[in-house]
This record gives C-alpha cells, sequence and structure tokens, in this order.
C-alpha cells in the first residue's frame, strides 16, 4: 500500500513539472534578430574647383540719377503727369501751373525795360551831341535811367515765368505719394514727388578698414536680391574716409540695370573675389578633423568603410580647404558630419549631406 501511494505521487509530480515546462516553451520569447549597430554617418564629394576668397557684405540699391520734385512757385494746377510708376522722358512736362498771373508779370517787366530803354539812349545821344560821351560813365547813365533795374526786373519776370512748369532733366520712372492732378492748388516748397532714373544703380557696401586696402576700382563684384536673383557690378569709387566708430569704409558698386530687377531701398548681398587658390583637391573643411597631437586627418568613404587619411591643408577656410595628397582626389566621398567617434577602417552607413531617409526609403531632397 505505500509503494503505491509513493509511485502515485511521483507520476503526479512529473505531471505538473511536464505541464510548468510546456507553458514556458510557450511564453519564450523568439531569439532577437541581429541588429545593424553601424554609425550613420554624412559625407561630402571632394571637387577640382579653385577655392575663392571674398569680401562679403550688404548693400542699399540708390538710382543713379535722383530728383525731388519741388515747385518754387504757388498755383493752380493745369497739366501733371505725377501718378506713382508714370514713366517720363528727357523734356516731358511733369508739372505745369495756370501761368496768366506771371505772364502778365513779363509782359510788365518787359513794358518797364523798353521804357528805361528808351530814356537811356535819348541820355546817351545827348551826351554824345555834348561831347561827353567818355565810356566810363555809360554804367552810371544804365542805373541814373532806370536801365539796370528794368534789365533785372525783366530777368527775374522770366526765370519766374520760367517755374510755371517742371520739365524732366532726364528719363525715369515718378515715385508719388499723394495723385496730383489738374485744377489742385499748389503751394511754393511742397514736396509733391521724385524722378528717379534706375536702369543704372548704386550700390553702397560697409567693409572692414582692414579690407579696404586689398580693393580696388575696377573689381568685379557678384550680387544677389532677396529673391535670389544674381547680377554683377564694378567697383566705382572707394571712400577715402573710415568711419572713425564702426571702422568701416564704404565701397561704391556701379551696376546696369535696364532690367530694373534692383530696386532703390532694395538690400543686397555683395561679395568681391580677392583670392583665388588651386591644387589637387578641394574638400569641405568640414571633412577635416584633429586629433591628439595637433594632427589632422580626413575620413575617406570606400564601399561601407571609412579609413583615416592624414592631410595638411595648403589653404583654407570656414568652408573649404585645398588639399594636395596622394590618397585625396576630385569625386572621393568624404565625412562631414557625425565623425567625430569613428575608428579606422570602422563600418558605416553612408548618408550623403542633403539625402533624406522617410519610413526605410532613401530618398534625395531636390
Amino acid at each position: 500500500m505505500l509503494k503505491k501511494l509513493i509511485a502515485t505521487a511521483i507520476l503526479t509530480t512529473i505531471l505538473i513539472l511536464t505541464a510548468c515546462s510546456g507553458g514556458d516553451d510557450q511564453d519564450r520569447p523568439e531569439p532577437p534578430e541581429e541588429v545593424d549597430i553601424r554609425p550613420e554617418v554624412i559625407f561630402l564629394l571632394a571637387d577640382d574647383q579653385p577655392l575663392r576668397v571674398y569680401i562679403e557684405s550688404q548693400g542699399i540699391v540708390e538710382p543713379i540719377h535722383q530728383m525731388t520734385i519741388r515747385p518754387r512757385i504757388s498755383g493752380f494746377i493745369t497739366q501733371s503727369l505725377l501718378d506713382d510708376g508714370t514713366r517720363v522722358f528727357e523734356g516731358d512736362t511733369i508739372l505745369a501751373f495756370d501761368d496768366q498771373e506771371w505772364v502778365y508779370q513779363l509782359q510788365e517787366a518787359q513794358n518797364e525795360f523798353e521804357t528805361a530803354q528808351i530814356e537811356y539812349n535819348i541820355e546817351k545821344r545827348q551826351r554824345q551831341n555834348n561831347g561827353n560821351s567818355n565810356p566810363d560813365n555809360d554804367n552810371m547813365l544804365r542805373i541814373s535811367t532806370g536801365l539796370a533795374d528794368a534789365e533785372l526786373a525783366l530777368e527775374r519776370a522770366r526765370l519766374d515765368f520760367s517755374y510755371t512748369t517742371i520739365k524732366a532733366p532726364f528719363s525715369g520712372e515718378l515715385s508719388v505719394q499723394d495723385r496730383i492732378t489738374s485744377g489742385a492748388y499748389i503751394a511754393a516748397g511742397s514736396e509733391l514727388g521724385t524722378l528717379i532714373d534706375d536702369t543704372t544703380v548704386l550700390i553702397r557696401f560697409d567693409v572692414l578698414e582692414a579690407e579696404l586696402s586689398r580693393l580696388e576700382t575696377g573689381m568685379a563684384v557678384e550680387l544677389t536680391t532677396p529673391s535670389g536673383i544674381q547680377k554683377t557690378g564694378i567697383v566705382k569709387a572707394l571712400s577715402p574716409v573710415v568711419d572713425s566708430e564702426s571702422k568701416t569704409g564704404q565701397v561704391i558698386v556701379e551696376v546696369e540695370n535696364r532690367e530694373r530687377t534692383l530696386r532703390p531701398g532694395m538690400t543686397v548681398e555683395g561679395r568681391i573675389q580677392i583670392e583665388s587658390h588651386n591644387g589637387d583637391a578641394r574638400i569641405p573643411r568640414a571633412a577635416i578633423l584633429e586629433r591628439d597631437g595637433g594632427r589632422t586627418l580626413v575620413f575617406k568613404l570606400n564601399g561601407n568603410t571609412v579609413e583615416w587619411i592624414y592631410v595638411e591643408p595648403e589653404f583654407e577656410t570656414s568652408e573649404w580647404a585645398i588639399v594636395n595628397h596622394e590618397e585625396i582626389s576630385p569625386g572621393d566621398t568624404l565625412a562631414v558630419d557625425r565623425h567625430f567617434a569613428l575608428s579606422h577602417l570602422q563600418q558605416v552607413r553612408p548618408r550623403m549631406a542633403g539625402q533624406i531617409v522617410q519610413e526605410g526609403v532613401e530618398e534625395a531632397e531636390e
């Protein structure tokens, strides 16, 4: 009887252990797949372009010719082209006043001059007849007979009459804040608008005093507008004076602008090339790393593996460097980001700068 009980207990225990073992096998997680631990590194290509050094600055566009329209007399308007954006040509009448009052003044001055002329001629003949025709006394005679004053009054009247019309001294476009129409009364000295000739423009750039000595008239200037349009101008003049506070001097650039892409008041970017350097390869400055001891190196991509190469740049700026090295050539792929902790012959996941990864699919930015 005791043996039967012991056998039954052993069998029950085996069944329980078997059941638990089967449950553990069902709950046990699948072994993890192999994880790719290669670092993702950003790369750019070396090229064979020269490394150019520029002086860069911002400037404001101003027209080559500009005239403020400000009448010298008061009166009612009979003719007006004063409308914003109106195109006028040299000699066109921009503004005309009712000139009747000025015509009367001119006629009156003409009559007074003719009267004084007659008196002068009579007095002069009488002196000649009396044998007193000294030329030195002629100026006194002109004053005493009123001829001198009459001449001045006539010239004044003619000048005032000329103010009744304002003509364009050059071809250009009108910039007007308030439209002026016929019949309006205008006071003398009122600022009515501006005539602008921007077929050629000037741009004033401020540059550091240390850079002025590297510039000269006639140098080409690359310009970029806020919308990205690029143009070329030339250095027309260099300021002879340096601002004592900002320690800058002005460079005046002249630009042909017949298509009128540069508008007065616009801010543009300008750069002037002052140096150019050539070598075996031009590489991104971000590719160069410094290791202990001050040595510099780059990581070059071979397949999915990077190898470091010690280099000594011949010339460098904040963006590029010139390298003469037998193992660096135009077209080589060099690490420029996420490469600070790399080691020699390490495998990586390469990404070209500008390339994005979306849901596991690599795409290049347009």
